[in-house]
């Protein structure tokens, strides 16, 4: 790899660890929230599933900015937006709120949940931008023949940051409340952005000049002036090339995301109900809830070390076949954590196979989109695939917090399996070519 394209994946990757180690503050915070709040648990999941709906109807704008304005400006001050809403949500409980019940289906509603609600939303819409701005930046900044290690980079930074903020959030409980810590994860996420965007300027941040598109293939054909690319076009054109495989991969991202969302929020608190390990270490109480974050942030870590091999296998061999092997081996592990009994040092283990194999899979799934889209269009389709995606699995804490009240988490999680090994099938659709005809692959071959 070039001495460019490696600063640029470097600096790439991190804003990717960043926006994800932001994010993976708030579920170790769970535990801690129910016996503050006394929410019970899908209360807590409409709080953190807030969040997710922030993003999810922030994607779909942020692809037509990216695909319109400077991607420098785009991504530091989503970023920033976030470490704003940080702030404000820790400071919600120190301010007089509004003395009010807004009844929701028979559900009372205080003024003090509705403003957590809404500074959750914000921290969404700030997250928006990573996505609908960073593939396309991979894609203008480095080459196709190392475009899988990016990938690869950029999903194992996304793993390290989610794994170091529980540990960080775990430690942090040890000597602190959750306020202070929300406060100084949020002022470090202003300051990133300023660094970010002075980073930025050192590599290509616009977008392209406009790209015409074949009606009949499909393919770019031409430029112009302008930055919108011929929508109506990948519409008309052979509808294996774009529509066909795009609606299989929105259901398998929908169906992934949904339940990785789940798993995502109630791993600490399905950790620390099911086995409450605590211990004395140095003079401190190890909490069942810091124990929690300490192997939620291993799981998470692991996905980051596997997630670069993940690249490596995605510039090696067909995206479809890794992308499903993935699939059903996180749906396998997921099974057996929802169903077993472990000591101590097993649920270690099978802990980072969850790891390994339900998010170690970024790389590839990301590749197979990066190969069906446009460049003029990159940033709209994972914006409008991200923004439908998030919509659904917006209500995936909320539904899984209602099954852990009702029936228990372990339930819940037996369920979340079900829903990722769903997800295998329209990967396994794209290996037909009535559903997925690769312009690029019949080009290399002088096929049709």
């Amino acid at each position: 790899m070039e001495g460019r394209e490696w600063r640029f994946a470097l600096t790439i990757s991190a804003a990717h660890g960043m926006d994800h180690f932001l994010k993976r503050v708030f579920p170790p915070l769970v535990p801690i929230w129910a016996l503050a709040f006394g929410f019970p648990l899908w209360k807590l999941g409409v709080i953190l599933g807030a969040r997710s709906f922030g993003s999810a109807i922030g994607q779909a704008p942020m692809g037509h900015l990216s695909d319109r304005f400077d991607r420098r400006l785009v991504l530091p001050a989503g970023i920033a937006l976030m470490g704003v809403s940080f702030v404000a949500f820790a400071a919600l409980p120190l301010l007089p709120m509004p003395d009010f019940e807004l009844s929701v289906a028979g559900t009372s509603l205080s003024g003090q949940f509705v403003g957590m609600l809404l500074a959750m939303v914000a921290a969404g819409l700030g997250s928006s931008t990573l996505h609908p701005t960073g593939y396309p930046l991979i894609s203008q900044n480095v080459s196709d023949a190392r475009k899988g290690k990016v990938l690869g980079m950029w999903g194992s930074a996304r793993a390290f940051g989610d794994g170091a903020a529980p540990a960080l959030v775990g430690v942090a409980l040890l000597v602190a409340g959750w306020q202070p810590i929300l406060v100084g994860f949020g002022l470090l996420g202003v300051a990133y952005a300023g660094y970010l965007y002075v980073v930025l300027g050192g590599f290509e941040t616009r977008p392209p000049d406009r790209v015409e598109t074949d009606e009949r293939t499909g393919t770019e054909t031409g430029t112009g002036t302008g930055t919108t690319g011929d929508a109506p076009g990948l519409w008309r054109a052979d509808r294996r090339r774009y529509v066909y495989p795009m609606l299989a991969v929105f259901a398998a991202f929908v169906l992934q995301i949904t339940a990785t969302t789940g798993v995502n929020v109630f791993l600490p608190e399905f950790i620390t109900s099911e086995y409450s390990y605590s211990l004395s270490l140095a003079g401190f109480t190890v909490t069942p809830a810091s124990t929690a974050s300490f192997y939620y942030s291993a799981l998470l870590l692991t996905a980051g070390v596997v997630q670069l091999g993940t690249g490596e296998l995605v510039d090696r061999y067909d995206h479809r076949k890794v992308l499903v092997g993935f699939l059903a081996a996180g749906a396998l592990v997921l099974l057996v954590l929802a169903t077993g009994a472990f000591s101590p040092l097993v649920l270690f283990g099978v802990l980072l196979l969850l790891g390994a194999s339900l998010w170690g899979l970024n790389p590839a799934r990301d590749a197979i989109v990066s190969d069906i889209a446009p460049a003029a269009h990159e940033g709209r389709t994972f914006g409008y695939l991200w923004t439908g995606a998030l919509l659904l699995a917006s209500a995936s804490p909320a539904v899984v917090g209602y099954i852990g009240d009702v029936a228990g988490l372990r339930q819940a999680f037996v369920i979340l399996a079900g829903v990722v090994f769903l997800s295998v099938i329209p990967v396994a659709l794209l290996l037909s070519d009535r559903v997925y005809f690769d312009s690029r692959a019949a080009d290399a071959t002088g096929g049709d």
